[in-house]
């Protein structure tokens, strides 16, 4: 089954016939030209002459079309021959279910999840596809490169950025609401911050809900959890990781839903108005235990932030 997630802005490259099924001595994989490698995870920094190869798991939704083809785990490389060749970008294992449709010239679009970054979408676009013909010539001969120059997705270095940015922002005064971010910030810059509050939360809850200590894991490495704003972004709350929470699925959406709360000696509180219903049993459990809290004492949820959420959020 397709992974249910939100994907960046598209980025494509007309196949050649090396990289589909139908050519000889074909690797099970594709070229990535370096021109796209700023949309993937940023391999090229971690090469060395000791380590000429490196490799991270990923894993992709595959479409011919419309047709959903399965998801699988895949393999994104980045490969010098011991720093003596030209670096080659190649995308590879677990993808002939789709390469094997493919020919020459064909289109894949390829799109990266959001809330989810290392997992991709690569929907292949056959020349009787109605689509190809617009696509081509959009393309302007170009045989890759951003689909829609309107809507440029984010590249990993901006992530990084945004990464230090939040890091090093725990040095500094916390404030509760970012009311320029949506004034001054790219599509893709906000994509960026997005991508990199997720990651610098999970990195500091370990990956474990902060709510119940744990959260589903799929056995390829992702976990069922929600890096949370406790004032969320759509009311300008800041990107701060003092305004952060790592809660999974059931306990986000009661958060968000003020069914829980969380007091400044960090523990859950659950209004009377939602223990009496039944089906909220296990919800009333939590009520007066402590919160899971990042190792790091300047990570740990603002009180401004948790007062907030309970006198504007949390249900009466």
């Amino acid at each position: 089954m397709a992974i249910s997630t939100s994907f960046d802005a598209p980025i494509y490259k007309v196949l050649a016939n090396n990289d589909t099924g139908a050519a000889k001595g074909h690797q099970g994989g594709f070229v990535l030209p370096k021109d796209l490698e700023d949309y993937l995870p940023l391999l090229r920094n971690r090469t060395s002459s000791a380590n000429p190869t490196v490799d991270i798991e990923i894993t992709a939704d595959l479409f011919d079309g419309d047709a959903y083809l399965g998801t699988v785990n895949t393999r994104y490389q980045y490969q010098t021959w011991g720093g003596e060749r030209p670096p080659e970008r190649r995308i590879t294992r677990n993808l002939s279910a789709l390469l094997n449709r493919a020919k020459g010239d064909d289109i894949l679009i390829i799109e990266r999840g959001i809330e989810v970054d290392d997992h991709y979408r690569f929907t292949l676009i056959k020349e009787l596809n109605p689509l190809y013909s617009k696509l081509t010539r959009s393309f302007g001969g170009r045989r890759w490169g951003v689909l829609n120059h309107q809507f440029i997705p984010a590249k990993e270095t901006e992530v990084i950025e945004a990464v230090e940015q939040i890091e090093s922002s725990i040095k500094e005064q916390f404030l509760l609401f970012d009311h320029e971010a949506d004034l001054i910030e790219t599509r893709a810059r906000k994509v960026a911050r997005s991508r990199a509050f997720k990651r610098v939360v999970c990195s500091a809850y370990a990956n474990s809900c902060a709510f119940c200590r744990g959260g589903l894991q799929h056995p390829d490495g992702r976990f069922e959890v929600d890096a949370c704003h406790i004032v969320s972004r759509s009311l300008k709350g800041s990107d701060d990781i003092r305004n952060g929470l790592l809660l999974c699925k059931g306990h986000h959406w009661a958060f968000d839903n003020g069914l829980i709360g969380v007091t400044g000696e960090y523990k859950l509180i659950i209004p009377d108005t939602v223990r009496a219903l039944a089906r909220n049993a296990q919800l009333a459990e939590l009520d007066g235990q402590e919160i899971l809290l990042p190792n790091r004492g300047e990570e740990h949820p603002a009180f401004e932030a948790l007062n907030w959420h309970r006198r504007n959020i949390l249900a009466s």
